[in-house]
C-alpha cells in the first residue's frame, strides 16, 4: 500500500493498494462521521462495483445517481439532473458524495460538490487507468460548456483519493491505453524510474501509479492552449523548450540530459527506439491523441536514423 499526503487548499490523503475498494468502509470512517452518503456513478461502472460497494458500506446509508459515462454527459443538463436526484433523494448540508467512475464521473461530481449547499463533502474513487493516475487529483473540477471543455468548473479539493488498480481488470482496452499514453508522458518528462517500471510490466502496480502521481506533487497552474491545467515543473521546462526549438530533433540522450539533467542511457538512441515496447501498448489509440498526450503539447519526436 502506498499513502500520498496532499498539502494543497485542504490536506486530504491519496491510499493507493490492490483491493483498497473492499475496504471502503474503514477508510470513508476516517473522514466522515454522518451515515448518508451518496454514490454517483455511471452505467458501466455501476454494472461492476455499485452493488458491491452499497454492500461494503455496512455503516452508512447509501443512496444512488447513475448516468451516462460519456463526455457527452458531462453538461449542464447532467450536472441540473444530478443535483435534482440528490435533492430529492434528501441530500443535506455536510454529507457526503462519492464519485465512483472514470475522469466524467470525477469532474462532475466534484463541480456538484463544489456547488451544491456551496459545497459540500466528497471523495474520490477512481475507476478508469487516467483518472486514477491524473484527473482524480488536484481539484479539478468542471463540466464542458458552448462546445468548450470544462469552461464551467470550479478547483475543489475531495476528502480522500482511494486508488484500487485492481478495478482496471474490467476497464475496456481503448481507456487503458489512454492512461498508459498518460504515464509514458509522465514518464518522459519527468522519471526514469517510471519509464523503466513501464518497459519492465505488463501490469499497472501499486509502484506504477504512485510514481505517476508523485511526479504531480508539487504542481503549479500555468496557461497552455488558453486552457489552466495544473502542470509539474519538469514540464513546463519541456513545453517551454519545444516552443523555442519547433523544428529540433530530439535524441534520446539530449532529451534527459536537457530535461532531467543528466544522460541516462549513454548512447545515441532515439526516443522511438527506446519507448517502442511502450508504443506497441497503444496501438489502435488514434494518431491526434497520441502526438498530444504521449509526446507533449502536439511534438512528435522523430527517429534519427
Amino acid at each position: 500500500m502506498y499513502q500520498i499526503k496532499m498539502d494543497t487548499s485542504s490536506q486530504y490523503d491519496i491510499y493507493i493498494e490492490n483491493g483498497i475498494l473492499d475496504k471502503i468502509n474503514e477508510y470513508l470512517g476516517m473522514v466522515y462521521h454522518e451515515k448518508n452518503v451518496y454514490i454517483i456513478t455511471d452505467e458501466r461502472v455501476a454494472s461492476f462495483y455499485l452493488d458491491r460497494v452499497c454492500t461494503l458500506l455496512i455503516d452508512y446509508n447509501v443512496k444512488s445517481v447513475v448516468i451516462k459515462g460519456y463526455e457527452e454527459s458531462k453538461v449542464l443538463e447532467t450536472y441540473a439532473d444530478v443535483c435534482s436526484q440528490l435533492i430529492d433523494l434528501g441530500i443535506s448540508r455536510n454529507e457526503m458524495l462519492i464519485a465512483l467512475g472514470g475522469g466524467v464521473i470525477g469532474d462532475l461530481v466534484g463541480f456538484v460538490a463544489a456547488t451544491l449547499y456551496r459545497g459540500v463533502p466528497f471523495i474520490q474513487i477512481p475507476t478508469s487507468l487516467l483518472a486514477q493516475v491524473d484527473s482524480s487529483i488536484g481539484g479539478k473540477t468542471g463540466i464542458d460548456f458552448k462546445g468548450r471543455k470544462n469552461i464551467l468548473g470550479a478547483f475543489n479539493q475531495p476528502k480522500m483519493v482511494l486508488i484500487d488498480p485492481l478495478v482496471l481488470m474490467t476497464l475496456p482496452e481503448e481507456q487503458l491505453k489512454n492512461g498508459y499514453g498518460e504515464m509514458i508522458k509522465h514518464a518522459l518528462i519527468g522519471s526514469k524510474k517510471l519509464f523503466n517500471l513501464l518497459e519492465d510490466s505488463t501490469d499497472v502496480t501499486e509502484e506504477i501509479i504512485y510514481e505517476n502521481l508523485s511526479i504531480n506533487i508539487n504542481n503549479y497552474i500555468m496557461k497552455v492552449n488558453g486552457a489552466q491545467v495544473d502542470t509539474p515543473p519538469k514540464e513546463l521546462e519541456l513545453i517551454y523548450h519545444l516552443a523555442g526549438h519547433p523544428n529540433r530533433v530530439f535524441t534520446r540522450n539530449q532529451l534527459l540530459d536537457e530535461v532531467w539533467g543528466f544522460d541516462y542511457y549513454g548512447d545515441s538512441r532515439t526516443v522511438d527506439v527506446h519507448v517502442k515496447r511502450l508504443r506497441e501498448k497503444l496501438e489502435g489509440v488514434s494518431e491526434k491523441w497520441a502526438l498530444k498526450t504521449v509526446w507533449g503539447v502536439g511534438y512528435k519526436f522523430e527517429t534519427i536514423d
